[in-house]
C-alpha cells in the first residue's frame, strides 16, 4: 500500500511542470497520471515489479529535472536486484537521449552520460547480487535460449494485449494525448518516442506500466495549455493532504485488522485429504497447479514437494502448459513426472482426460477439486 501511494505520487510529480505547483494546471497533471493509474492497477500486488515501477519513475524524474545523472548509478545498483524491469529502464533512457538528440539536433553530453551511468549501476547491482552477475546476463540467457524464448511467450503476461482490456485503451488515450501534443509542437524526436512507447505496451501485457508510466511527461506537456483550473494550493493544497494522508491511514488500518490471508481459492479441504492418508508433502508426488504449488509451499515449507509453482524453469513450464492444454504427447509428459496424486480443478481439460483407461483412479472431489491417484496407491486413496 506504501509503494503503490509512492508510486501514485510519482506519478503526479512527473506530470507537473519541472516540478513546480504555481503554474501547473489541473487537467495536464490529473489526465495522465490517473490514465497511466488505470494501466498499471492490474500490476499492484505486494510483487517486485511495484518496486520496479517506482524505481523507473525515479529514473524519469531525474531525467526529466535534470537532476545529476550519477544518481542513476544507485537507483539501477538497487534496481536490478529487485526486479527484472530494469533493462527496460536503460532501454527507455535511450530512447529518451535519442528523442532528445533529433529535436535538439545536437547530442548533449548528459545524454549518453545517463545511459553509461544506469548501466554502470546495473553493473555494480549485478557485481552485488549473491551469485556475481548472474541476474545481469539473465536476459541474453532468456532471450539467446529457443527454449527460454518459448517458456516465455508460453506467460499470458506477456503476450499482446486484446482490444477487450481496459489497460490497452487508456494506454492509447494517454500514446494519443502525448503525440497530439508532440505533433502540434513540431518534436519529432518526442513523436518518434512516443510512438515506440505505445507499441512496446501493446506487444505485451508486462510491459503496459512501463510505457505508461514513461509516457507521463509527454501527455502533460500536450496538455500544459488546456482548462483554467490550477492545481489547489493554499487551504485548498492542505486539505487534498489531509484527505489523502486519511485514505493512506485508513487503508493501513483495513490492511491490518482483515485477515492475513485468503485461503477460498486454494483446495484446503483436498489437501486436508491427501494430509490425512499421507499423500501429501515430502512422502508423496503432488502434480497441480502452479498457484496451489505455491500453496503447499506456504503450508509445509521445505517438504512441500510441489511438482510446479509460478517461479518454473523453462522446460517445466513447457510441461506444465502441455497438462493445463491437454496437448499431444501429455500422456507422456505426466508419466516422466512420476507422480502419486493429480489434484486438478474439476471443471478443466485435464480431469476429464483422467481416469480408469489412463492408469489414474478417481479419489474423491472437494469442492473445486478432484483427486486422483495412481492404481498402485487405489487402497490408501479409499
Amino acid at each position: 500500500a506504501v509503494v503503490a501511494g509512492v508510486l501514485g505520487a510519482l506519478l503526479v510529480r512527473l506530470a507537473r511542470p519541472e516540478g513546480a505547483i504555481g503554474s501547473a494546471r489541473l487537467v495536464a497533471v490529473v489526465l495522465p497520471a490517473v490514465l497511466a493509474l488505470v494501466c498499471v492497477l492490474p500490476f499492484l500486488s505486494g510483487r517486485p515489479h511495484l518496486a520496479g515501477f517506482v524505481l523507473l519513475a525515479t529514473t524519469l524524474l531525474v531525467w526529466r529535472e535534470q537532476r545529476s545523472a550519477w544518481w542513476l548509478v544507485p537507483l539501477f545498483a538497487v534496481w536490478v536486484n529487485v526486479h527484472g524491469s530494469w533493462l527496460y529502464g536503460i532501454a527507455v533512457l535511450g530512447l529518451l537521449g535519442v528523442a532528445h538528440a533529433i529535436d535538439e539536433r545536437r547530442l548533449e553530453r548528459r545524454d549518453p552520460l545517463c545511459v553509461l551511468a544506469a548501466v554502470g549501476g546495473a553493473v555494480l547491482g549485478g557485481a552485488l547480487y549473491p551469485r556475481a552477475f548472474e541476474i545481469v546476463l539473465l536476459p541474453t540467457r532468456q532471450f539467446g535460449d529457443p527454449v527460454e524464448r518459448e517458456a516465455l511467450g508460453a506467460y499470458r503476461e506477456w503476450s499482446r494485449v486484446g482490444w477487450d482490456q481496459p489497460v490497452l485503451w487508456a494506454l492509447l488515450v494517454l500514446g494519443a494525448v502525448a503525440l497530439v501534443g508532440a505533433v502540434r509542437r513540431r518534436r519529432w524526436g518526442d513523436t518518434f518516442a512516443v510512438v515506440v512507447l505505445v507499441l512496446l505496451g501493446w506487444s505485451g501485457g508486462r510491459l503496459v506500466p512501463i510505457a505508461a508510466v514513461t509516457l507521463v511527461p509527454f501527455a502533460a506537456v500536450a496538455l500544459r495549455e488546456v482548462g483554467t483550473l490550477a492545481l489547489p494550493s493554499g487551504r485548498a493544497a492542505r486539505a487534498s493532504v489531509a484527505a489523502a494522508g486519511a485514505i493512506v491511514v485508513a487503508t493501513l488500518v483495513y490492511v491490518v485488522v482483515t485477515p492475513d490471508y485468503d485461503l477460498e481459492r486454494y483446495p484446503v479441504g483436498a489437501v486436508d485429504w491427501l494430509e490425512q492418508r499421507g499423500l501429501v508433502g515430502e512422502g508423496a508426488r503432488v502434480v497441480t497447479h502452479d498457484d496451489v504449488g505455491n500453496y503447499l509451499e506456504w503450508r509445509y515449507g521445505t517438504e512441500a514437494n510441489a511438482y510446479v509453482d509460478d517461479r518454473p524453469d523453462a522446460a517445466t513450464l513447457l510441461q506444465y502448459r502441455d497438462l493445463l492444454l491437454v496437448e499431444p504427447g501429455w500422456q507422456d509428459e505426466l508419466a516422466s513426472i512420476e507422480p502419486d496424486v493429480v489434484l486438478w480443478r474439476a471443471e478443466s481439460a485435464l480431469s476429464d482426460e483422467l481416469g480408469e483407461p489412463t492408469g489414474w483412479h478417481r479419489a474423491a472431489e472437494v469442492g473445486d477439486y478432484v483427486v486422483f491417484c495412481r492404481e498402485a496407491l487405489r487402497a490408501r486413496c479409499a
